[in-house]
Parts: C-alpha cells; structure tokens; sequence
C-alpha cells in the first residue's frame, strides 16, 4: 500500500485551507474547503485501517472526494481568480484516491519503505508545489513586449485628419491613456495596449473567465492597473498592475470589491493609496510593498471621499467635532503636505461631506463641504492648486464643477434636463471663457485637453460627430467618425491620449464596436 503516498495527500489536506484562495475564494475561512480538507484527512486515516472492508470504504470515499474536489477546481478555474488553495487540495485529493484503491485489496504491508512507494510521494509532493502555477499557466495568458528606449509621445490636443481603427475580439468594457497610447478592457477578460499613432497591438493580458472591474492608469500614465472580478464571488477582486510600456505584472493583491466599485483605486506616480477601514495605505507601484499608512488624528474619523490624486499628492477628509478638513498627503511618505478647513459649530446631529474632484492631469483640485454647521466666513467651495493647496477660485454655487472631465475645469449651469451654459475655467489668470452648448445640446461622451473641449454628438448607432473646440472660444468644427457595432447599455467613451484622441462604444452582446483613433497634434 502506497502509505506515505496517503500522508502527503493527508497533509495537503490540512495545508490547503490555509493558502489564499484567489479573489474568487477571498474568505479566510473557506467552510466548502474545510469540510473537504476533513473529509479528506478522515478518508486518508481509514485507508491506513488493517480492516479490508475499512480500506474499501475509503477507497469509495476517496474517490467521491477527488471528484468534488475536481468539479468544485473547474467551477474555480471558470472564474480565472483560481489561488492555490484549491489546486493542492486537488492533488491531495488525488493522492488520497490512489493510495486508497491500491490498498483496498491485499494484507497489512506496514511502514517500511519501498521504492515505488517513496517515488510515488515524491512525486506528489512535487505536483502540488506546481499545482498552482499550472492552473494560473491555465487561466492567465501574457503576451508583453520589450521596454521602448523613447519617451511616450504628448498626448493629442485637437485631431488634425488621420484615423485608425482597431477591432477588439469582445465587448469593449474601459478605455484609459496610457503609455504610447491607449489600454482597452474587454468584456473577456482581456487589457490590450494599442499604439496611439497607428492603432497597433502593443501587449495583451488576459485572464480567462474573469470580467473586468476597474481600469486606471497612473499620473505619469507608466502604470496600468485593472481589476479583475468573478461572477461567483462578490465580495473581492484581483488588481493587477501592468506596466503601460511592456504589459509585464509589477504586483498582484486581492483587494475588496467596493473599492474599485466606488472608485476608490486612483494610482498616482510613485504609489497607489487604498483605503484600510479609517486608514489610507500607500502602496509602492513597482512592488506593491507598503510604504505608509496615514490614520486621522486621535478622536476624529475619516469619512469616506471619492479617490482623488494630485501629481504627487493624495487627499483624506478628517471629520472632527469641531472641524471637517481637506488633508493633502505627500504621496511618497504620507505625510500632509497641506490642507485646507472648515470650523463648525457644535454637533446637532446632520451629517456632514466632503465632495471632490480632480482634473485628469493632477493640477486641480475642487472641493466642496457639504455642512450646515460651518462658521461664519468658512470656504466651504473652492479650486486649489493640487500639489501646494493655493486657493485658485470659488465657484458660483449655481454652476456644477466638473473638475474630471480632463485637464481643464469647466463650469456648467445645468437644469433637470439640459446644460444652459459652459465656461472653461483657466488656472493662470481665474478666468473663464465660454462655449458653444448650441452646437452640441445632447452630449453622449466629452473630454478636455489643455487647450480643447472635445464633445462626441449625433449618435446615430452607426456614426457619431466629434465636436472640437478650442477653449479660446473659436468655432467648434466637426469630425465624423464611423463606430459600427450593436447591443445593449451601450455607451461612448472618450479619451485624449499620446499619439490620438480615441473612442469607442462600450455594449452588451451584439457585435463589438471598433476602437477609433484620431491622429493628430
């Protein structure tokens, strides 16, 4: 009888329910794989029994086992979010299932060594350390390429004629700058990198069976992290930061799912900040080691504000009896950098928040508390300079700020059912300069550059117009573009990025649309 054989698939039995389990199992305590585990160390105990009716019984069992356990690994491996909990428990099972048929029949051996038996724990030793590189080889497929010795160029202002066109295997699922270009999320599981001259595939990772979640790039657009989520399991996803010119992994953490559900991943340059209960935690991009946590002070809290970065700065809100802040962090030691305050009165009850924005570049920040137990004189509505906090204007309360748009603020006056009005703010001098709203009243995507606002208009399913204005004020001229492609809850998406101004159609089912570049200067 294949003893020691039966040993090791006993002991991979009692590992197993302590090795992650992949954002689809990020539960410490897996009950479905415990209860396996125990089974399985039981079945492994009743194979050792002098008894030839105990042997065959678990035999039988072992059997039942391994092939739970098999049905459970390929429900595991559909989600593409597989950790090394369930492969060992795989091979443990296996190990079980051998040593117990071949000793359900013959007399007691006892515990001497023999060759067969010592190269058959051997081996099973071995297939579990691999187990879980098999399944990820399974599920993950890389394809990256080498560092390019030449900087990124600049990102497109206004397009000047040229188009390319990429067609993508999958629904389109997030468009996000990075790079030389761009990075495409498809409904698949896929992040494809695409040059933004001429449209061409850079790099690909993909992880089969898993959807997409979130896709980001950092300040510097060198990073891309993504998040991948399962369809089984809610309550966690898997981020994976790439880098933007390679596609080659700089880390992998399962993080909880409602950060990346309320936008709560926002790389920076040198670090990414994610929220730990009343914490925030840095994570360096290159390891994903952490570098610092930032915790409010003593006897205040930190209530929850969307994730925005500056350059190198990330920001909290602190929340005391006396006091709701602004606090500006120092992305690379976590320190305040600076801050801005408002006083309150004395508590009565009302809740109070802190609602932020930032420009896509880092440069700008808006911030508006939401209080009505601010003191006489507070500012409790402003644009400040992200990386040093100098006040750069106060809205009207009437316009909407609409800081995320790109890399210049606009101000709108809007109403239930239409914008009225917009005015591109300029940080250098505090003015403002209107734009055309006539000739474009129903938006469906829009973006800023530093010196143009881009508007896609007319949809027709088939077509659409891409309405570029310089933010002088000068005429908008018209750019039309052909964007096949069908489904539901469809969606445009519109990015400036090195090398073209891009957009697609993001949909469910139908044909995907393409992705479109337009070239320019």
């Amino acid at each position: 009888m294949l003893r020691y054989l039966s040993l090791v698939g006993a002991l991979c039995g009692v590992v197993a329910p302590f090795l992650p389990g992949g954002a689809g199992r990020s539960y410490a305590v897996d009950r479905p794989v415990i209860a396996a585990a125990v089974g399985l160390v039981a079945v492994a105990a009743l194979g050792l029994a002098d008894a030839r009716a105990v042997r065959v019984t678990a035999a039988v069992g072992a059997a039942a086992a391994l092939g739970v356990v098999l049905r459970v690994l390929v429900v595991d491996l559909g989600t593409g979010l597989t950790g090394p909990r369930l492969p060992v428990l795989a091979v443990g099972a296996a190990a079980v299932a051998v040593a117990a048929w071949a000793g359900r029949v013959g007399g007691r051996l006892g515990w001497r060594a023999r060759p067969v038996g010592v190269l058959a724990a051997v081996l099973a030793v071995a297939a579990a350390v691999v187990a879980p590189l098999a399944t990820r080889a399974v599920v993950v497929d890389s394809l990256v390429r080498d560092a390019r010795a030449f900087d990124a160029p600049a990102v497109v202002e206004r397009p000047t004629g040229g188009q390319w066109s990429w067609q993508p295997d999958a629904d389109v699922a997030g468009l996000v700058a990075a790079g030389h270009g761009v990075v495409v999320a498809t409904a698949d599981g896929s992040v494809v990198a695409l040059d933004g001259a001429d449209g061409r595939e850079q790099w690909r990772h993909t992880r089969r069976g898993a959807r997409i979640g979130t896709l980001v790039a950092s300040m510097d657009r060198a990073t891309v992290v993504v998040t991948f989520r399962s369809l089984l399991d809610t309550t966690a996803q898997l981020l994976v930061a790439l880098d933007a010119d390679t596609g080659a992994v700089r880390f992998e953490e399962v993080v909880p799912s409602v950060q990346a559900e309320t936008d709560g991943i926002v790389p920076g340059t040198r670090t990414l900040a994610l929220r730990d209960g009343e914490s925030v935690v840095g994570h360096d991009l290159l390891t994903g080691e952490e570098r610092w946590r930032w915790s409010p002070p003593e006897g205040c809290g930190a209530p929850y504000t969307p994730t925005v970065r500056g350059r190198t700065t990330v920001f909290a809100a602190v929340e005391c009896d006396d006091v709701l802040r602004l606090s500006a962090l120092d992305e690379s030691t976590g320190r305040e950098r600076w801050g801005h305050q408002v006083d309150l009165r004395p508590p009565d009850g009302e809740r109070q928040d802190l609602h932020l924005r930032g420009t896509a570049d880092g440069s700008v920040v808006w911030a508006r508390f939401a209080t009505g137990r601010a003191r006489p004189g507070a500012v409790t509505d402003g644009l400040f300079d992200a990386e040093d906090g100098t006040p750069l204007a106060r809205p009207d309360p009437a316009w909407v700020v609409r800081a995320e748009v790109g890399a210049r603020v606009l101000l709108e006056e809007q109403d239930s059912s239409a914008v009225r009005a917009i005015h591109a703010f300029d940080v250098a001098t505090g003015g403002t300069t209107a734009l055309d709203v006539a000739a474009c009243p129903h938006r469906a995507a829009d973006a800023t550059t530093s010196t143009t606002y881009l508007r896609v208009c007319g949809d027709t399913g088939r077509e659409v117009t891409v309405l570029v204005q310089g933010l002088d004020g000068a005429p908008p001229t018209a750019v039309p573009v052909r964007l096949d492609g069908s489904g539901s809850r469809s969606a445009l998406l519109l990015t400036p990025a090195p090398g073209a101004i891009v957009l697609t159609r993001a949909a469910h089912g139908g044909t995907p649309a393409p992705v479109v570049g337009l070239t320019g200067r």
